[in-house]
């Protein structure tokens, strides 16, 4: 039987004793709880490893049980315990954090970002799930994440890059999120001089291995960046779910050639390796309206897909790896026109397109609640000690995460 750690002894009741000196009476209740309960766990000896069930630490405390388990998930994002439901909070780190690492409280913070796609794209495009994500995310910690959307249409009022800073500097924002927007003739690095001069705290989201060398002027010192190494995903994915495959294709769209180039050296390397047949095959610049999602998309067109059938041979393990989930779902509607059923293959997209979710294609998905959670680690370190974080710039990898949906549904 656990040995639960009751009474919290030497410890004050009283959390209004956990608010560093200066700080504003609006720290919030689960931030000075993780304090009290990090005070707890320094003094606690080596065979002490459970902390008391959330019921008995609200009652201890004379808090809410909701107060409990914002306190508890922060203890478990620095590393302090993991939990369960079976034997609840187990304690991994006993360290008591230096008085440096409480942190001032942060009422905002900017997600900037370019979209020129229609409303509709709320729902589909990847840089409005991750900012929903991260609107989760840190709304978790009583901070609100404001959207600056600098679309071409609502550019008129963004255009002065001091005019942006002062809207930040008004909202009392010191940490923005930027997601650069697909133009690659206009230049954002004015106006992330501007912001880093004003001392704003900026992290970098890429998407992709191959925008690090795309976006790489605008990694001034001070900006951070999150990148999501999508090729070590897809090489993880390779050998452990297609190793056995007797033969691997690359498809792509000429339009999407400068990041799908990177990926089909992968899996030609791969199947190189291991003496795979492979073929990259390269559709035309062509776009294909799609009765499935009622759009035009970029489309593996018809002299590629006969080139598949050609060199695809009947019976054989084969799996294709598109450039995205627009050009795998265009690859099947082709496939159906020529009377060819696509479940005799492993198709698989990336992207984790939502509108194609329920064609039980494999895909990789960019993971936005794990850029999310990076993102807060930034900002975290960031509001510790805010001198230092502005003054150097450093790189943070997230994973892209294969999803087979055949055994791996997503609702």
């Amino acid at each position: 039987m656990i040995e639960r750690n009751l009474p919290l002894k030497n410890v004050p009741r009283r959390l209004s004793s956990f608010a560093a000196d200066g700080e504003s009476r609006s720290v919030p209740k689960y931030e000075l709880l993780k304090r009290a309960l990090l005070d707890y766990i320094s003094e606690l000896p080596p065979e002490r490893e459970f902390l008391p069930y959330e019921k008995e630490l609200a009652g201890e405390f004379g808090v809410s049980r909701c107060t409990v388990t914002k306190a508890l998930e922060k203890l478990r994002r620095g590393g302090y315990i993991e939990t369960s439901k079976k034997s609840g909070s187990r304690i991994i780190r006993r360290s008591l954090p230096k008085p440096e690492e409480y942190r001032e409280p942060m009422q905002n913070i900017a997600f900037l970002f370019a979209n020129n796609e229609e409303s509709t794209a709320r729902t589909t495009d990847f840089r409005w799930q991750l900012l929903d994500e991260t609107e989760r995310y840190f709304a978790a910690d009583g901070v609100r994440t404001v959207a600056y959307n600098l679309r071409e249409n609502d550019w008129q009022a963004w255009r002065d890059p001091e005019t942006l800073a002062a809207s930040l500097e008004q909202r009392g924002i010191r940490f923005a999120a930027f997601r650069p927007g697909e133009d690659r003739k206009f230049s954002w690095r004015p106006h992330l001089e501007v912001l880093c001069k004003h001392n704003i705290k900026v992290v970098l989201l890429l998407q992709d291995c191959a925008e690090l060398t795309i976006f790489s002027p605008l990694l001034l010192p001070g900006i951070d960046y999150l990148l999501v190494n999508n090729q070590e995903s897809l090489l993880r994915t390779l050998q452990k779910q297609f190793a056995g495959f007797d033969r691997i294709f690359y498809l792509s769209n000429e339009a999407a050639a400068w990041w799908a180039e990177p990926r089909a050296k992968i899996c030609r390397d791969f199947c190189e390796e291991r003496r795979i047949p492979f073929e990259h095959l390269h559709s035309s610049w062509l776009r294909l309206w799609d009765d499935d999602c009622r759009r035009q998309l970029p489309d593996i067109d018809e002299a590629c897909t006969a080139r598949f059938l050609e060199t695809a041979p009947a019976g054989e393990r084969i799996a294709c790896f598109c450039a995205n989930d627009y050009s795998a779902n265009s690859f099947v509607t082709r496939l159906k026109q020529n009377g060819v059923n696509p479940d005799s293959y492993e198709i698989i997209g990336f992207d984790n397109r939502p509108e194609f979710r329920s064609l039980n294609l494999s895909t990789f998905d960019f993971d936005a609640p794990a850029q999310a959670r990076a993102l807060f680690e930034c900002c975290e370190e960031f509001r510790r000690a805010p001198d230092a974080v502005l003054r150097r710039t450093r790189g943070i990898m997230t994973y892209a995460r294969f999803i087979d949906r055949c055994s791996e549904p997503i609702p």
